[in-house]
């Protein structure tokens, strides 16, 4: 017997090592690992009529939380909400659509667009948002932040692929996507993580220039693990890039970080999730912001943006708007919804261009 134990050894390492490989190599095959720049494809119709500096742009940036409607956090080790059924996934999209038509915003931009996901049973939303909206919207471009074909996680066993996506009342020239430097620096694990990005369009104005739109959607500190100076720094440089070279640009998206002076006020089991210095505090020093600080510390409730521990109401602000001080914006605000509609507010506010 022991020798015949003997003689099996090497078969037995040949098996571990064949497992221990296949082990090693799931992040190659099943996670994601997207080029840092790539070309975007746009859909816009030839005939598409250019925007203006005549009339203010009217822009709208919202987390439309995949069409669940109320919070819900798939990715937590103790989720036990029920599943998400067509039904619902309907009449959360019926809703999101008529605001997005209350509103007629020119340049919309939302994060958390599910073109495939276990959670929300495979239904390209991007395609029923195009259904929705085309008469609306004749352009668009999307950049994919979550694409793995299975994540090793309960509620994720299936293909996944969440989107970035921008429409626009106006014709869209280009688009690009930049991968953001990754806030978890594990090899096996970051792939299956989402690819924070920057999703840039290009929209030629009447008169030769040229808007550069930008829509993101940052990784959140409230999950352990992760370090988002890198991610922060390299918005607020692509930022600064495009201000420094005097171009047009509107940054927009749910930034998962609360504005500078809002961490002395929040709850303790809040600040525990969040930095007493607020990441933001750059880019409200170099660029107009909204909401901006004195409507936060003025009407605190009227620019909540989103929630999360607290379900029976908003308590946070977690999403902006960001353009340049050689560009005006007005009729700024947040506007407010039933929170079984999405777990963020819409921001929304009107760009007025130089030399109108």
């Amino acid at each position: 017997m022991r020798i015949c134990g003997f003689a099996m050894l090497p078969a037995a390492l040949l098996t571990l090592t064949t497992v221990g490989g296949l082990v090693l190599s799931l992040p190659l095959l099943l996670g994601y690992h997207p080029p840092k720049f790539q070309q975007r494809p746009v859909v816009c119709p030839a005939e598409t009529a250019l925007a203006s500096r005549d009339h203010p742009l009217r822009v709208m940036s919202w987390n439309i939380q995949f069409l669940a409607g109320s919070y819900y956090p798939f990715w937590e080790d103790d989720f036990d909400q029920p599943p998400l059924t067509n039904k619902q996934i309907d009449r959360n999209l019926d809703r999101i659509v008529a605001v997005i038509r209350q509103v007629k915003p020119d340049i919309l931009q939302l994060q958390e667009v599910h073109l495939s996901h276990p959670v929300s049973l495979h239904r390209n939303q991007l395609d029923m948002l195009r259904e929705k909206l085309a008469d609306e919207f004749p352009c668009y471009t999307y950049g994919s932040y979550w694409k793995a074909r299975l994540v090793p996680k309960k509620h994720m066993f299936g293909t996944i692929d969440m989107a970035l996506l921008t429409m626009s009342r106006f014709r869209i020239s280009a688009a690009s996507q930049e991968v953001l430097p990754a806030t978890r620096k594990s090899w096996f694990l970051a792939p299956f993580y989402p690819r924070r990005s920057l999703l840039e369009t290009q929209m030629p104005i009447d008169g030769d220039n040229t808007l550069t739109t930008i829509n993101t959607h940052l990784d959140t500190p409230v999950l352990k693990g992760g370090d988002m100076t890198e991610q922060v720094s390299r918005v607020h440089q692509r930022a600064m890039e495009l201000t420094k070279k005097n171009q047009w640009w509107v940054m927009t998206g749910d930034f998962n970080l609360v504005p500078p002076g809002f961490y002395q006020d929040m709850p303790k089991n809040q600040k525990e999730l969040y930095s007493a210095h607020s990441p933001l505090q750059p880019f409200y020093e170099n660029f107009t912001g909204i909401p901006a600080l004195n409507d936060i510390a003025s009407h605190r409730n009227r620019w909540l943006t989103a929630y999360d521990l607290n379900r029976d109401g908003l308590d946070l602000v977690l999403d902006y708007i960001f353009h340049p001080p050689y560009l005006t914006s007005s009729q700024s605000r947040v506007l407010p919804l039933p929170l079984d509609v999405s777990d963020h507010m819409p921001v929304i506010t009107e760009i007025t261009l130089p030399g109108t």
